[in-house]
């Protein structure tokens, strides 16, 4: 399926790209050439080679256009946070910078919609391929996710202020409980999918779960910076020193401060990852209720998402049966 079915992917005119280009490397800048890159149904990226600019080869992402609805509201296409995520991401990389964790170069970002109504950023492209790859032998990707476990740990000790998702100015908009975070978050997801006559009912057992074990959730006192959409498409891989190394992590715009254990990777088998990462998972019976309910939000989440945001229903109806199977999982928990 085509990266332009989904409604949010919209490409610009070509005047607007060189418009942006002059903006941000000047009048003398020129074009040489540049290329929509698929795989995308969320922000629309492209490629750029420039010529007479401090960078030769660029990357343009931009985040969908605003709507005129309120944000946050069940007729708004776009969650709450996603409004503001791209505005957060060199934030997010400054963090991972500081740390020692390998990121992407932000050129530019500019969310101010006074020249496009989208948010923005332009990017130095990395020459690399991401670690699904299928030229990557099982010995190396063994050991660049042991790598990616280590820099998953380091990630993980990044603490923040509060729970929720930090924005362009450095804040986090959030709660200093986690439950809230989680409460808010399945409510809002709720709400949409209602809207939609989207699994009836189910949202409402969700949002349940996170108010009735508020006590369960608030155990977790540490909101440490989790990527939340740390999958194999994004982490870049180069040849370093002889051998593949990851060059980048990517995509950190879905970035919160939460429970180390609601990021997703860790529920990964990978035994190279998980000895990189060094960091057993809480082997408690509330920890395994915990991550137990992270796996139905998020799948939850991403049913919807797929169904209703981003047009890709296959996908959709995984999630929606995980998610309908997970909640059997729950209630066998309650009952026990």
């Amino acid at each position: 399926m085509s990266t332009l079915s989904s409604g949010l992917h919209c490409t610009i005119p070509p005047e607007m790209l060189y418009h942006l280009v002059q903006i941000h490397f000047g009048t003398a800048t020129i074009v040489k050439d540049f290329s929509l890159l698929q795989g995308g149904l969320f922000n629309t990226t492209y490629r750029i080679q420039l010529e007479h600019a401090s960078y030769t080869d660029v990357i343009l992402r931009l985040a969908p256009e605003r709507g005129e609805m309120p944000a946050g509201s069940a007729s708004d296409p776009l969650f709450s946070f996603e409004r503001t995520m791209m505005a957060a991401e060199p934030v997010v990389y400054e963090y991972y910078r500081k740390a020692g964790i390998p990121a992407p170069n932000i050129i530019a970002c500019d969310a101010s919609g006074s020249i496009i109504p989208r948010t923005y950023m332009f990017m130095e492209f990395i020459p690399s391929k991401q670690l699904n790859h299928s030229s990557i032998s099982e010995t190396d990707k063994e050991r660049l996710y042991h790598q990616l476990g280590a820099y998953t740990a380091i990630m993980h000790q990044i603490e923040g202020a509060s729970f929720g998702w930090p924005q362009g100015d450095g804040t986090i908009k959030g709660s200093d409980q986690w439950s809230e975070v989680l409460h808010s978050f399945a409510e809002e997801t709720t709400r949409k999918a209602a809207r939609a006559e989207y699994m009836p009912g189910v949202g409402e057992e969700i949002t349940a779960i996170f108010m009735k074990n508020k006590d369960l959730f608030d155990q977790v006192t540490r909101p440490v910076l989790v990527h939340n959409d740390l999958w194999e498409a994004n982490v870049l891989v180069h040849v370093k020193n002889g051998e593949l190394n990851i060059a980048a992590i990517i995509d950190g715009d879905r970035s919160m401060f939460a429970d180390r254990e609601f990021e997703a990777l860790l529920s990964t088998e990978s035994v190279a990852f998980h000895e990189g990462y060094d960091c057993p998972l809480n082997p408690s019976a509330e920890g395994q209720a915990r991550r137990l309910a992270y796996q139905i939000l998020s799948s939850y989440f991403n049913a919807y998402v797929h169904e209703h945001q981003v047009n890709q229903p296959e996908d959709g109806q995984k999630y929606r049966q995980r998610t309908l199977d997970l909640l059997e999982q729950w209630k066998q928990v309650e009952h026990n």
